[in-house]
């Protein structure tokens, strides 16, 4: 039961036990940062709840459909654009108040539920309140302090953390990549596999990933005008300037918690120091954010770090 999820002790400890004892609530909120398997566990256990061994095989056309999202007594829904509006949450409702076409349980998932306005929310509200028989909804949300508090009082909510470097590393070298480039992509996703994907893939996210590397292991013996050339090449637009930072934040934290730390930046710093630093990215993040000059921003956080 839920053998496909990476990471995730203790969820997977609480829902397991739920399943066994046939105890699961009417309503569940999987919270945690990106790419951590919210989505995946969720869609788990919809497996486990319809699967024709009983078990969540993952291998009967049952599991399968769901895994494709094709089962016809499952839905996922997913912001449409910036948000998840007041129709899409009717209809599954609707969908949910409906006898199951062949499965044990409906199965209603609603990824990213923070972006529900607050219409759609209020709209879901009563079948929390009054869910139908053999009927399960599950919330995902990376913020859940954008949830409605109406909504995280009607559902049991369960932490998802954030993965463990071995973890990552372990699943991407069965993928094929190199104990190296796994490690390198572990330490700088921050514990999102889903991140660390991306950098694999992403053309954009591998140049991101480059330059952080860049950064974290040259930056005091670069040069000024090879400085302003990252600047410039991650400064091109906020939200490209806005994912370096959060990498670079990322690696830095990962650092910081290492036994054998010493050296980043091309020289070393002290844990105090690299908080600094941290504080310090957190304050341009919102600067960028409030339309602020990314380049400039990323000067003077370079300049800032060489001072320390």
């Amino acid at each position: 039961m839920f053998e496909r999820v990476i990471g995730q002790k203790k969820a997977k400890q609480i829902l397991s036990s739920a399943v066994r004892k046939d105890c699961l609530s009417h309503a569940y909120l999987f919270t945690g940062i990106h790419g951590i398997g919210k989505t995946t566990m969720a869609k788990e256990l919809a497996m486990v709840l319809n699967c024709e061994t009983k078990k969540g095989c993952g291998e009967c056309s049952s599991c399968r459909r769901i895994k494709q999202e094709i089962y016809p007594d499952v839905r996922i829904i997913r912001p449409d654009g910036p948000t998840i509006k007041i129709d899409e949450i009717r209809s599954l409702c609707d969908f949910i108040a409906m006898s199951s076409y062949e499965g044990r349980v409906k199965v209603g998932i609603i990824c990213r539920a923070e972006k529900m306005r607050e219409e759609a929310a209020n709209s879901l509200l009563k079948t929390l309140e009054e869910p139908p028989k053999d009927s399960l909804l599950i919330l995902t949300a990376e913020n859940q302090y954008a949830v409605l508090p109406t909504i995280i009082s009607r559902v049991q909510k369960i932490d998802c953390q954030r993965l463990e470097t071995d973890e990552i590393v372990d699943y991407l070298q069965k993928e094929g990549q190199s104990p190296s480039d796994a490690l390198k992509l572990a330490e700088y996703s921050g514990g999102s596999l889903g991140k660390a994907l991306e950098l694999r893939d992403s053309q954009e996210m591998q140049e991101i990933f480059q330059n952080v590397n860049l950064v974290i292991e040259r930056l005091n013996q670069l040069k000024p005008h090879e400085i302003i050339e990252i600047s410039a090449k991650m400064g091109k637009d906020r939200l490209l300037a806005f994912k370096f930072l959060e990498i670079l934040s990322d690696v830095l934290r990962t650092k910081s918690f290492q036994k054998d730390f010493s050296t980043v930046f091309g020289k070393q710093y002290s844990v105090t120091q690299l908080a600094l630093v941290l504080e310090f990215i957190e304050e341009l993040k919102l600067y960028i954010e409030g339309y602020g000059n990314a380049q400039l921003a990323l000067e003077s956080l370079f300049i800032r770090i060489c001072r320390l």
